[in-house]
């Protein structure tokens, strides 16, 4: 990837800072899920509660086989009932854990949920997933206390391109620490 569409995919402020935002590829498939889970547990609520008994109804009426078991009626109304409730678990995680954004200014990491991480503060890194999967699980004590926290960062929910070169900034910082004791 060249210089120019390095600085097109990242968004800097004029403080010099690094910011991913939300992934919009993470982002548009978890509404599609929502969109396709919906819509098709509102389907499975007509078919079940309406469109099949009155199906089967008019069947037995004219005396022919029914077209739908029993169990295929109660199986829609269970899919209708569940689906678009797990719909809206579905968005509300998604929305959940891509609020936000990374953000590095200076020496200072934000992370969403989590206070000011200052790099000095990260204890460890354990990248055995960031080759493969671009997830990072980052170590750091909480400044101001001897408590130790760990957040995540992921260039697949996160845009890539700055969530990569703020695992580049943090992992070069560590070195550098690394050297010097």
């Amino acid at each position: 990837m060249t210089q120019q569409q390095l600085n097109q995919n990242t968004e800097t402020t004029a403080a010099g800072e690094i910011v991913a935002r939300a992934g919009r590829y993470y982002r548009n498939t978890r509404y599609l899920i929502f969109v396709l889970f919906l819509g098709f547990g509102l389907w499975c609520i007509r078919d079940g509660f309406s469109v099949w008994p009155e199906a089967n109804a008019k069947a037995l009426k004219a005396g022919v086989k029914i077209p739908h078991t029993d169990l295929d009626i109660k199986i829609n109304k269970g899919l209708g009932l569940a689906l678009p409730v797990f719909s809206v678990l579905i968005l509300v995680r998604t929305l959940y854990n891509s609020r936000g954004a990374y953000r590095l200014s200076g020496d200072t990491l934000f992370i969403p949920g989590h206070p000011p991480i200052p790099l000095s503060a990260i204890r460890k890194i354990d990248k055995r997933l960031w080759d493969r999967k671009g997830i990072a699980y980052v170590e750091y004590e909480v400044p101001g206390s001897s408590e130790i926290s760990r957040f995540t960062l992921d260039d697949f929910v996160y845009t890539r391109t700055p969530t990569d070169q703020i695992f580049e900034h943090i992992e070069s910082h560590a070195q550098s620490l690394a050297q010097q004791s």
